[in-house]
């Protein structure tokens, strides 16, 4: 079984060897490596170029700039594999065996996407945060068809939006238009959405090997109201998709749209515009998304609307980053 790896590259000089490494020394060996150098104004391009003439197993591509998203599209067109995995540049995998596993996994299963976890690196101290990957889970849930198993993953938090810890049949993408939409932010959330409706069959596997880079600059704290806006506009299409869906699928659906409505008032408390004001009255009218309340934050998130009301929603952002800061 051939599997690609699609990794984007946009000025990471000082971390591509490590990635594109971590996925050359994989234990399996049928690969497909594909570079998508984004218009790179670093050493990047010559990096690719390099890794490339001592391993074959590595395509490069090198484009204009035009996003993450574009240069994750041009990967998905140009894989061979029956699966695609994602890695970003800065990040890397931190198993030489994790590949050999996932395939086990697959074989078992035949599902359309696997997913597995990811940990945080902190470059800033050094650090690690500490992930849980002590998960019991059987087969026989998957067994019981798509429902089961989505809420499965829902409730056990393991359906992030997020496409680097995944595993996603190749057929599945293409044939589904599975591309990830360009000129936005977050674009992971409303793509991951269409993914898990689009799947047949998704299941886990209990591996903790992605690598997920911090820099010193932290994302929270550089949010901007463009930021806001995408992720506003993204759980309302999520809301959308969600309105065609069986009833049995939707109601675990919505517990994943409603995680990302509970997070984006804890972000927006980062953020200082007088357009946050139109944001929120956009947002009011999907309050009813907190009674879909398996995760933790989300059930948090419902107390204080039903303590204090819409405005206590807005409040927690403003404190909680108040005390980050």
């Amino acid at each position: 079984m051939k599997i690609s790896v699609v990794i984007p590259v946009y000025n990471t000089e000082k971390y591509l060897r490590q990635c594109v490494e971590s996925v050359l020394n994989q234990t399996y060996r049928e690969l497909q490596v594909v570079l998508v150098d984004d218009g790179s104004k670093d050493s990047s391009g010559n990096i690719c170029d390099e890794l490339a003439k001592k391993d074959n197993r590595i395509e490069v591509i090198h484009k204009e700039n035009g996003g993450h998203s574009d240069a994750r599209n041009t990967g998905i067109n140009r894989s061979t594999g029956e699966y695609v995995l994602f890695l970003d540049s800065d990040d890397y995998w931190d198993d030489n065996k994790a590949l050999e596993r996932l395939i086990g996994q697959l074989k078992e299963t035949d599902c359309d996407v696997l997913n597995f976890q990811y940990k945080k690196y902190f470059e800033d101290t050094d650090e690690f945060e500490k992930n849980k990957n002590d998960i019991e889970f059987s087969n026989e849930i998957f067994a019981r068809g798509k429902d089961a198993q989505f809420e499965f993953l829902i409730n056990n938090s393991l359906y992030i939006a997020s496409a680097c810890n995944k595993m996603i049949r190749t057929s599945l993408l293409k044939n589904n238009d599975m591309f990830f939409e360009k000129g936005v932010l977050a674009e992971d959330i409303e793509w991951s959405a269409r993914l898990a409706i689009s799947a047949n069959t998704m299941w886990y596997c209990n591996e903790c090997f992605y690598v997920y880079r911090q820099r010193k600059q932290s994302t929270t704290h550089s949010l901007t109201i463009r930021n806001i806006s995408d992720v506003k506009n993204h759980i309302v299409r999520c809301v959308q998709y969600g309105e065609n869906c069986e009833n049995s699928f939707k109601k675990i659906y919505l517990n994943y749209v409603a995680y990302q409505y509970a997070v984006i008032f804890v972000s927006s408390g980062y953020v200082k515009d007088k357009e946050l004001k139109r944001i929120y009255k956009e947002l009011k009218p999907y309050t009813y998304l907190l009674d879909y309340c398996v995760d933790s934050k989300v059930s948090m998130m419902r107390k204080v609307y039903k303590l204090l009301g819409y405005r206590g929603l807005i409040l927690v952002g403003k404190l909680y980053a108040k005390i980050r800061k």
